[in-house]
């Protein structure tokens, strides 16, 4: 069975803001707050803009070639933010033409048995087979997979108006995919720009988070967002629902191949309310492995092979 995992789409959008903010010049400060690496010059305002929107080019560049990648994600969730594991597994992940899909791999560290894997590879080979085949149902999700990455992109460009920035310094983070284990990154914090107006439905997000992003300047890519929920977050006057402050979030991007930076680690810390009911999102999502498999075509062929492999390592009934 292939599993679509649950996600808190509000959180996942301002993730992708938070880590491809270009800010405008009347709302930034190249103000240095102590840098962590000395002795390298402050930026000025017109080279951080200039880097900012080369950020967000590559931004978008990243979440389209995120479509051609297989990856494989170990998920673990807990109670609370710092309470007791809940339950772990690990997915390999691909992209259906509407979605991702999931392959289970294992379940809390025990690796799913030989049939289970052939049957989610089956459903996933099945999923990609619609995919080059269209039915009705197929193009409705496809419609609205396609309206919800125009949405993630306009709110990308949106948040470049929605905070100001302080240029903070210059730190050495590890960086595994990084040739020597690390990289030096420009950090910047973010708060909100109380001049903003937001000019869609998530907009007003950005009004209640507070965040920190490092940039590598060389690539011109985001390598980390971290941000807070500092006020609620109602929605429909807190009719539909609530997500509570007190949140907080991390993502982490890390040069997968040659100009590509994809996700590496997702962490979750929010609580909130969906009309009467009470949820929780506390997960951190390790993400490994990446490999281009290519579009639905080609990622169909990869998988079928694989299938084949494992029906004739099968001992027969």
């Amino acid at each position: 069975m292939i599993r679509m995992k649950p996600i808190l789409v509000l959180t996942t959008a301002m993730f992708a803001a938070l880590a491809c903010v270009a800010i405008s010049g009347a709302a930034l400060w190249a103000t240095n707050q102590g840098a962590t690496v000395t002795g390298n010059p402050v930026p000025t305002a017109a080279q951080i803009r200039s880097l900012f929107v080369r950020v967000i080019e590559n931004q978008h560049r990243n979440d389209q070639a995120l479509q051609e990648y297989e990856r494989v994600e170990r998920v673990i969730t807990y109670t609370d933010a710092n309470a007791h594991i809940v339950s772990e597994h690990t997915d390999r992940v691909l992209f259906s033409g509407t979605g991702t899909m999931k392959i289970r791999i294992s379940e809390n560290g025990s690796p799913v048995s030989p049939q289970v894997l052939r049957d989610e590879m089956q459903e996933a080979v099945r999923a990609l087979n619609l995919a080059l085949h269209p039915d009705e149902h197929f193009r409705q999700d496809l419609a609205k997979y396609q309206r919800r990455r125009r949405e993630r992109a306009e709110l990308l460009d949106e948040a470049m108006k929605a905070f100001r920035a302080t240029w903070v310094g210059r730190e050495t983070r590890r960086d595994p995919y990084a040739p020597n284990g690390s990289r030096t990154l420009t950090k910047f914090l973010l708060d909100p720009d109380p001049n903003y107006t937001p000019n869609s439905r998530f907009g007003t997000v950005f009004q209640h988070v507070h965040a920190v992003i490092w940039v590598d300047e060389n690539q011109e890519q985001i390598a980390r967002a971290e941000g807070n929920i500092t006020s609620d977050i109602s929605f429909f006057a807190g009719i539909a629902g609530k997500i509570y402050h007190g949140g907080h979030f991390v993502m982490e991007q890390s040069e997968v191949s040659p100009g590509v930076w994809l996700p590496t680690l997702y962490i979750y810390n929010v609580d909130g309310r969906k009309f009467l009911f009470g949820f929780g999102v506390h997960e951190r999502t390790e993400i490994s492995h990446y490999r281009r498999v290519g579009p639905p075509s080609q990622a169909i062929e990869i998988l079928r092979k694989e299938l084949n492999n494992l029906t004739a390592q099968s001992p027969a009934n």
